[in-house]
């Protein structure tokens, strides 16, 4: 078809084999990713793509089969190599479990067990399509990719399957280049070859002493209601509740960012700690003594890891706060924006992520805190940012979506694993405007009517933000 390049130009650099690259040793993260995996709680990320128009199912799966070639974690299991330990081994002419059912009622929950990494690879597809419509369900094992890696395989899918399906004289959607060999780097957290982490970052007593103030701070979960869990159905897989803010009501939340001098991201995390302090009082005892904690998944992409397939380079941030200190929204916004801009000014995400090094030089004590039953984190906000540039591949656009040969991306949408006693992990991101927020409520804790019941809270407290002179201009806008 027309713009369709052979897939050697652009499936790995032309010096780069797998080879050159495997077997290639887990990063600490990636361990931490697979040790703290399992049955009840499985460390996958879930994306959502809906697509209109009709999906061709045999250029879909050429299509899948071209993404896997670019993105060789997601092609991969881990085993143990003799002098490297647990590596990651490619496998050849790799199949993800697919499902693929053609109906009116959309995709069915499906049979849920977790991705066991030393059996099979860490991508599983499930795709519900009618005439004219498509639902896809992609599950990823969060050792192969984080969020940012899981939408660049999406792109690339969706790329090329556009380039097999765009008409004649159509603009066809563009695949970049990728460099399998810059795997190597995705633990190299400097900005540049020739930056080592300052002393502050990775000393290991500086490390020591953060965790130590983590672990004395520990955090209250978000409250349970057993009385509602008694009536009511509990969530099955893929178990979130989304929401859309229209493009109009995001104009107006990015005004009252600009007026208190924060960023977006500063207003969710401050009606995320309102929310869960409200949520608490609804249900639990309400106790204003009691820590919150939001850990906040920060990205550690560098230029270092500029064409890069899919990988995971994330790290935690966290914002603890004790409940009475979330009574006066502008003095929690204002203390919110300090500390994410230090974060992010210090990048100090690389704290976690060099203390794990040091945490695995010790036999089984990653495997020890992991086990411990108490709450680190209230909840988890994910703030992915515009999902379009995410995308490693460019698309022609059609009222702000992405097309891709006879389908257009409506929406992607997904969240990141509950873990136990955080019960709730929350992405937002924006595509074509609109603001998407989706909660991934734990399935043990919450029903369905308890989730829907979070995510109206979140979404009307956020609204709550916009005062009326705001409101009305952008009315007679």
């Amino acid at each position: 078809m027309k713009g369709f390049r052979d897939d050697s130009e652009v499936s790995t650099n032309s010096t780069t084999t797998d080879e050159d690259v495997f077997p290639l040793p887990l990063s600490p993260f990636e361990r931490y990713m697979v040790l703290d995996d399992s049955d009840a709680y499985p460390m996958s990320i879930v994306l959502i793509a809906r697509l209109k128009g009709d999906l061709r199912r045999a250029v879909f799966e050429e299509s899948v089969e071209f993404a896997l070639r670019r993105h060789p974690l997601l092609m991969s299991k881990i085993s143990k190599v003799r002098g490297l330990g647990w590596c990651w081994i490619p496998v050849e002419n790799p199949s993800p479990q697919m499902s693929w059912v053609e109906n009116e009622d959309g995709l069915q929950p499906p049979d849920h067990e977790r991705i066991d990494l030393t059996r099979e690879i860490g991508l599983r597809i499930w795709v519900s399509k009618t005439p004219d419509a498509a639902e896809l369900v992609f599950e990823f094992h969060h050792a192969c990719t984080d969020g940012i890696g899981g939408v660049q395989f999406i792109g690339d899918l969706l790329a090329c399957y556009g380039q097999k399906t765009s008409v004649e004289g159509a603009e066809a959607p563009e695949i970049e280049p990728i460099q399998i060999d810059r795997l190597k780097a995705r633990s190299n957290f400097s900005s540049d070859a020739g930056e080592a982490p300052s002393k502050k970052v990775s000393c290991p007593m500086m490390l020591s002493r953060k965790l130590l103030k983590l672990l004395r701070r520990q955090p209250v979960p978000l409250a349970v209601s057993r009385k509602a869990n008694s009536i009511g159905t509990f969530l099955s897989f893929p178990a979130i509740a989304g929401r859309i803010i229209e493009r109009p009501v995001v104009q107006q939340l990015k005004v009252v960012a600009a007026r208190k001098g924060v960023e977006l991201n500063d207003l969710y995390l401050m009606e995320m700690f309102q929310t869960i302090r409200e949520w608490n009082r609804r249900y639990g005892n309400g106790n204003d003594r009691q820590w919150l904690r939001i850990g906040m998944p920060t990205s550690l992409r560098t230029p270092l890891h500029d064409q890069m397939p899919a990988a995971n380079v994330v790290s935690y941030m966290f914002l603890t706060r004790l409940a009475s200190d979330c009574t006066n929204p502008d003095e929690t916004l204002a203390d919110i924006h300090r500390r994410t801009s230090t974060i992010v000014n210090e990048r100090q995400g690389r704290s976690i992520a060099i203390g794990l090094k040091y945490v695995l030089k010790v036999p089984g004590l990653l495997w020890c805190l992991l086990r411990l039953n108490r709450c680190f984190t209230s909840v988890i906000l994910t703030n992915v940012g515009d999902i379009r540039r995410q995308f490693t591949a460019r698309f022609p656009l059609k009222q702000g979506r992405c097309v891709a040969g006879n389908v257009t991306l409506d929406v992607l949408t997904g969240a990141v694993p509950v873990r136990p006693n955080t019960r709730l992990s929350t992405s937002v991101g924006t595509y074509a405007g609109n603001l998407y927020i989706n909660m991934h409520c734990d399935p043990l804790s919450f029903t369905r009517e308890q989730s829907e019941e979070l995510a109206d809270l979140f979404v009307e407290r956020l609204k709550q933000m916009i005062p009326a002179d705001i409101a009305a201009e952008r009315r007679a806008a």
